[in-house]
């Protein structure tokens, strides 16, 4: 069975978080491999998990017990048959297993399956990533832009970064891009950048389409970076919240120190990115010029 077409827990479905017993039946249709019983002859339920691809045992489903109010998805130690292999290392690195700090710096020892499915994720849904990373920071990339992320991304082997996973796609993407350069970008989408702008650089200015222009025609040293990826459990409903920063700053005279001038917090958006990703072939505003790019830069890299 192609492990594409197995059913996988959402993303709200993990830690302590309600699973839907009509849903997890509408779509397995209480069939194997996603129900088997084990050396005691118990029904028991297995999925996927959408971050580290490795089987979750789904505890509760029909029969609750006295420490647990609802039902959840809890990551087992070893491989189901029929559904998914055990990958203990990506298991580790999982933030539903082992939530815990990253370093920028933190690599995978190679490349693994789940490396390879980030990479076909970014570069297949390369448009669908740029317009979310898009929607949340009020930054029109352009296209040279997107090619210079693409190109840092690459450099800095962010598919490798342990903080990985199929679920932050996007923003890894940008958080491994480095520093970029906004001058000549479009920010109208993003109000109290603009505003910033204006206030913290007299030689800056905003034209009425929302561009980066300078007073003098002369380059103006603005540059956008993500930093600060964290990553933390709700202690009410026990989710997992992750989130990043963009910090936009500009350099001072006589200073090699940048000076931010705006930071935002980007909180990842795993349903919305499930929810594009899974719009059918043929339907949706597509733009593949970008997917393109994509597969120019990191196509080598795809199994």
């Amino acid at each position: 069975m192609d492990k594409m077409d197995v059913f996988k827990l959402r993303p709200e479905d993990q830690g302590f978080l309600p699973i839907s017993k009509d849903s997890f039946e509408h779509e397995t249709l209480r069939k194997a491999p996603w129900y088997q019983r084990n050396g005691r002859g118990e029904e028991v339920q297995y999925a996927v998990c959408p971050a580290c691809d490795n089987p979750i045992q789904i505890i509760g489903l029909y029969r609750l017990s006295k420490q647990v109010d609802q039902p959840f998805g809890r990551h087992t130690i070893h491989g189901v048959p029929g559904l998914v292999s055990l990958n203990p290392e990506e298991r580790e690195n999982c933030p539903y297993f082992r939530p815990r700090p990253r370093v920028k710096t933190d690599r995978r020892p190679q490349m693994s399956l789940v490396s390879h499915k980030i990479l076909d994720l970014l570069v297949t849904q390369f448009d669908r990533v740029m317009y979310l990373l898009r929607k949340q920071t009020g930054i029109n990339f352009s296209q040279n832009l997107a090619q210079k992320m693409l190109l840092a991304y690459r450099a800095e082997r962010g598919y490798l970064y342990t903080g990985a996973t199929l679920m932050n796609v996007p923003w890894i993407f940008a958080y491994m891009s480095d520093s970029q350069s906004l001058f000549g970008q479009y920010v109208a989408d993003n109000p109290d950048l603009a505003r910033a702008i204006r206030e913290t650089m007299p030689d800056a200015e905003i034209t009425s389409d929302g561009r980066i222009q300078s007073r003098n025609k002369k380059f103006l040293p603005i540059h956008v970076s993500f930093i600060h990826h964290r990553l933390k459990k709700d202690r009410e409903d026990y989710g997992l919240e992750e989130t990043m920063q963009m910090v936009v700053a500009t350099d001072e005279p006589g200073s090699i120190i940048p000076h931010p001038i705006f930071r935002q917090t980007i909180r990842f958006d795993y349903e919305e990115f499930q929810r594009l990703i899974a719009i059918p072939d043929g339907q949706g505003k597509r733009r593949m010029d970008h997917v393109d790019l994509a597969m120019g830069i990191l196509g080598d890299l795809l199994p």
